[in-house]
């Protein structure tokens, strides 16, 4: 069938909606693109070969006709089509009869541009489309995609060794240089996500302190008994002069080296945790503040970037409830002489849930760390609870432990102390010296 007159009704039809498709969905950046499933945008002129128009290959498939002879592309699905190329081959006929080639001269043309549309198709279905021959179809290269600032604007570099050394976060003085020193090593060398690098090298450094931790909860648990009478040295020893306070060091000396505890790992045990775990709360606060550009990408969904504060104060509930764990399971290992360590206790349970909007004013990757901290806590000071491993360790066994104290009683304890303290605060009453005349014996004196 030939086109009759200049331009028929269906062609001119044809010609539009043609036009639409082409601007709505192969005109990339005002280029012609190759659009298949599950693929990048290939060049149609890189893939494809024309064929002439009076080839006996051209054939027409209803009112398109295919005009390409197609390289292919492997394990792509047509845009156009939602079978595979494999179903499609199937479903062809050989023995079908190809219709007659389409006369060049009957091709339609654009009244509006005077171009003459030539016809590309896509690689599978074998249908053809009509694209104007004026438009432009080069595609640009790599090279120039990657100068547009618009494109290396959103690639992030990947992270290499001295790096953090560069942007100034790995000094070697400091313990939180030392803890970000180790996130890159860790980062760079396994290729985790920072999300995992946080959690893992936040749980690396806390079991790095689990020798201190064992030496301090030893040496409390030989201490206990004489909590009652070092207290009392103690209370002594503030009012007093020199001397005094000479005397009151030799016998807490003396009492430590009966139980065998020596005041260096009374003190240093203690101060290494410290000093380990404030390094990597400012070692991870500053990575996330600065902000390094790496970890906009976590490398999980539901904690996207790490260097923003979230939306619905998750983060911050989480530590607050394992600090509320870690806090009831210490409970048991408090000296029983102090009753009100109970009460400060409950006092700091309440206070990490109230604190909880102040803490969402940091990026979630701070708290993620202080969560990972928290859970090797919890598993230490439960595992360091059961009697076998104190007595493996060396930790003296509890044999008594203080009765549960709800938040009422510490209510009531904390409205008792106000009270109390406001009586002392109050001025006592002076009376003024009341002068007794006393009589003298004898007779009266006569004027």
């Amino acid at each position: 069938m030939k086109y009759v007159g200049t331009r028929s009704p269906i062609v001119s039809q044809l010609t539009n909606r043609t036009r639409m498709v082409l601007r709505a969905t192969l005109c990339s950046s005002g280029r012609l693109v190759l659009r298949t499933s599950g693929h990048r945008s290939l060049p149609v002129t890189s893939h494809q070969l024309r064929a002439p128009w009076g080839s006996s290959q051209t054939q027409r498939t209803g009112m398109l006709a295919n005009g390409v002879v197609s390289v292919g592309i492997v394990n792509a699905r047509s845009f156009w089509w939602s079978k595979s190329s494999a179903s499609t081959q199937a479903t062809a006929s050989p023995s079908s009869a190809p219709n007659p080639p389409l006369d060049a001269s009957a091709r339609p043309y654009d009244k509006e541009t005077g171009a003459t549309p030539s016809l590309t198709a896509s690689t599978d279905t074998g249908h053809a489309l009509l694209v104007p021959d004026t438009m432009d179809t080069a595609i640009p290269d790599e090279a120039s995609l990657a100068s547009e600032p618009s494109v290396v604007a959103n690639i992030i570099p990947p992270l290499h060794h001295g790096d953090f050394y560069d942007l100034g976060l790995a000094q070697w003085w400091s313990p939180a240089g030392w803890v970000r020193y180790s996130f890159e090593v860790l980062h760079v060398t396994t290729g985790m996500p920072w999300f995992y690098v946080i959690v893992a090298g936040t749980m690396l450094w806390r079991l790095a302190a689990a020798k201190f931790t064992i030496e301090a909860t030893r040496n409390a648990s030989r201490l206990r008994p004489y909590a009652a009478e070092l207290r009392t040295i103690d209370e002594k020893a503030e009012h007093a002069d020199q001397t005094a306070k000479l005397e009151a060091m030799l016998q807490k000396k003396k009492i430590m080296d009966k139980t065998g505890v020596s005041m260096l790992s009374s003190a240093g045990a203690p101060l290494a945790q410290v000093v380990l775990q404030f390094g990597v709360f400012f070692g991870v606060k500053k990575l996330v503040t600065l902000p390094v550009p790496q970890l906009h990408d976590s490398g999980v969904w539901f904690l996207p970037d790490l260097t923003v504060a979230g939306d619905y104060y998750i983060m911050p509930l989480v530590v607050a409830s394992l600090a509320n764990l870690q806090l009831m399971l210490q409970k048991r290992d408090l000296d029983i002489s102090r009753p009100e360590m109970a009460h400060i206790f409950n006092v700091l349970r309440v206070v990490g849930f109230i604190s909880s909007p102040l803490m969402a004013a940091y990026p979630d990757g701070l708290w993620l760390s202080v969560a990972a901290g928290l859970v090797i806590s919890v598993l230490q000071t439960r595992i360091l609870q059961i009697p076998g491993v104190r007595a493996k360790l060396g930790i003296t066994s509890i044999t008594a432990t203080l009765p549960p104290t709800s938040l009422m009683d510490t209510y009531r304890y904390i409205r008792r102390y106000i009270q109390q303290k406001w009586k002392e605060s109050q001025p006592q009453p002076s009376f003024p010296a009341q002068k007794m005349i006393k009589s003298k014996s004898g007779k009266a004196s006569r004027k």
